[in-house]
């Protein structure tokens, strides 16, 4: 008896391990499971790729390949475009003639990643591995009415900010003003779309074209206005429509236009270079600081995916039979249970752009942009902090349009060069009553220079330095400069701040000194001509350097001031510059700033060969917590002395 029990305990447990050894079969991780065919792994990986490439029409399939393509582009039609990056996962193989592929899908966003597990049914028919296609595949949430719809959420974009954290610019109100075709006849709109051309200002021909190529629905833009500037004669054009919108925006059109730059809808160039981050109707930079900073500005996008209804029209392009599910060969087969419509599946919210704060002072720009605003000429200024660098205002009258050439603009600096020049000759040994010959005319290997027409003749002869720079000797500076290395003149003009780059995050030219083995380069470059070049916003550095002992570069965005490179002005020699500087204020070319300016320096710079030559004009100078600079381009006018005027006093 007890040996017939024992025996049957034996067949009891022999039985549970067969029993659990054929359950261990279906799982890929076992050592028991079979392996899958080469050609499932293979029908698997062309899957994959299927479904990350967008079709899945050159599959092979169990059922009609026409209708598993038309559902699966069903399932996808409101993707945008968006296809998952898809991996193979575990093959679950029963041995015969079913496998189960897990497929690993991922939406990848710069946030997070929206990551699911879909399961494919393979079958062996005669000799063949197929796909048995069901919208579960795309996602195990789907079934044979529903589809998947991904919707991307523009970020608010980050605004630009003054120095004290006010918004120079930021969301304000513009108006879209175009052809409403659902609005006007068909006979009536290449008369409105003219009319409204004439309105605005924009070229006819070509807008009454793309009114008459657009779809009868459509909405033509034409033009975006700022709020207040909407022509009200729009109101007596038929078809004619301002729609109220939003744009990155400065206070006014001209605000320091050419260093903020402007950001608008992305063009297709824009587009296609972003890699996918840049969407049709993105609001990105499209120039200046906007497109500079754009990613910063721009912020990241929100994404979510859903599923929701099929619409009627494509429900009735498939035949009831080709959605109906396939269930995985480890499922019970239990019809799956309708899914509610507009199920939520991933989302990630929008992120922000972050503010990009400026040196600029919203108050002290205002001020420059009214002050230049008369000028039918190209004027421009740059204020900077005497002590730090910071740029507080750099403006330009209204021929300048949308250039920035205050801080990117390249001139011959005329005698304002004569400030790096006497540190050069100071770091020599001079001082600012060391003696200087201004003679009459100066020769450089057969080159003859003059001082400018009207040089007064009391000052010709033995001169001290500091009366030189006072009087502007072009001759003095250069019979003194012949005896500087190649070299001198461009480690001195650092020490001021210009003449070395800088990336500082703006388009800005801190001016260019270079070196010179050719002793009339030399000469005309001791004098501001010849092969420097500087920007306004560059001299502004100069003055600044010497006003505040130190070496100063210009920086616009806060908290991003350069480190010099260059061997550091001291106190002493900045000292000297000063009281140089003080002198052509007190008795010097620039006599009339007295009261306005502590220390100055005036310049002119020939630019044509014309017979007067055309001169640029240059006033740098400090006062205060100010270093300013002020070119005018043709030099015609008054206005270097009244625009420093303006601004300082």
């Amino acid at each position: 008896m007890n040996g017939r029990a024992t025996t049957i305990r034996q067949l009891a447990a022999l039985l549970a391990f067969l029993l659990a050894l054929t359950g261990c079969t279906n799982n890929p991780g076992s050592p028991f499971a079979p392996t899958p065919p080469p050609d499932v792994r293979e029908l698997a990986a062309k899957l994959a790729n299927a479904l990350s490439t967008g079709t899945v029409g050159g599959l092979p399939l169990t059922g009609n390949a026409e209708q598993a393509e038309t559902d699966y582009q069903q399932a996808m039609s409101t993707m945008s475009g968006l296809l998952p990056e898809v991996a193979v996962g575990d093959i679950v193989y029963d041995g015969r003639q079913t496998a189960d592929v897990q497929l690993v899908q991922r939406y990848a966003f710069p946030q997070s990643s929206f990551e699911f597990t879909s399961t494919a049914v393979l079958r062996q028919i005669d000799d063949d591995w197929r796909l048995q296609w069901t919208p579960t595949i795309v996602h195990p949430d789907l079934d044979a009415t529903s589809r998947l719809f991904y919707e991307r959420t523009p970020a608010k974009r980050g605004s630009i900010l003054d120095a004290a954290g006010a918004a120079i610019v930021e969301d304000r109100a513009v108006y879209r003003v175009g052809i409403d075709k659902t609005r006007v006849t068909a006979e009536q709109t290449d008369a409105s779309a003219r009319a409204l051309a004439g309105l605005v200002g924009i070229e006819a021909d070509s807008y009454a074209q793309l009114v008459a190529d657009s779809g009868p629905q459509a909405f033509v833009l034409a033009i975006t206005l700022r709020e207040g500037t909407v022509p009200p004669a729009i109101e007596q054009i038929p078809g004619a429509a301002a729609f109220v919108d939003t744009l990155p925006l400065a206070p006014t059109a001209t605000f320091a236009r050419g260093i903020l730059g402007v950001a608008g809808e992305a063009t297709a160039e824009v587009i296609e270079a972003s890699d996918g981050a840049i969407q049709l109707g993105d609001i990105v930079g499209l120039s200046g600081l906007q497109k500079i900073h754009d990613e910063q500005l721009r912020g990241l996008p929100g994404h979510s995916i859903t599923a929701i209804r099929r619409s009627d029209t494509q429900l009735a392009k498939l035949a009831p039979e080709s959605s109906s599910p396939a269930s995985p060969s480890t499922e019970s087969g239990t019809p799956a249970t309708p899914k509610p419509p507009n199920r939520v599946l991933f989302t990630v919210d929008p992120v922000a752009g972050e503010p990009l704060r400026l040196t600029m002072e919203l108050a002290l720009q205002h001020r420059a942009e009214e002050v230049l605003a008369g000028y039918s000429t190209l004027v421009m200024v740059a204020v900077l902090d005497r002590q730090t660098g910071a740029i507080l205002a750099a403006a330009s009258s209204p021929p300048a349009g949308a250039q920035s050439f205050v801080t990117t603009g390249r001139y011959p600096p005329g005698s304002t060069m004569k400030v790096a020049t006497s540190l050069a000759l100071l770091r020599r040994g001079y001082t600012p009553d060391s003696m200087v010959d201004c003679s009459p005319t100066a020769e450089v290997n057969g080159r003859v220079f003059t001082n400018y027409p009207g040089y007064p003749d009391a000052f010709t002869g033995q001169i001290s330095l500091r009366t030189a720079l006072q009087q502007s000797c072009n001759t003095a500076f250069m019979n003194a400069a012949a005896g500087l290395s190649p070299t001198e003149l461009h480690d001195a003009a650092a020490s001021l701040g210009i003449g070395v780059d800088f990336e500082t995050g703006f388009d800005a030219f801190y001016g260019s000194v270079e070196p010179s083995d050719d002793p009339v380069v030399r000469a005309a470059a001791a004098i501001g001509q010849g092969n420097v070049l500087m920007s306004p916003m560059a001299l502004a550095a100069e003055a600044a350097s010497v006003g505040s002992g130190h070496t100063v570069v210009p920086y616009l965005l806060a908290g991003q001031a350069p480190t010099p490179t260059a061997a550091a002005l001291t106190e002493s020699e900045a000292a000297s510059l000063r009281d140089m500087m003080g002198a052509v204020i007190a008795g010097g070319t620039l006599a009339g700033l007295q009261g306005v300016l502590e220390g100055g320096k005036s310049g002119t710079a020939e630019y044509t060969d014309d017979v007067p030559p055309k001169s640029h004009g240059w006033t740098i100078g400090f006062a205060g917590r100010y270093a300013i600079c002020v070119m005018d381009y043709e030099h015609t006018g008054p206005p270097l002395q009244d625009v420093v005027r303006a601004l300082l006093t």
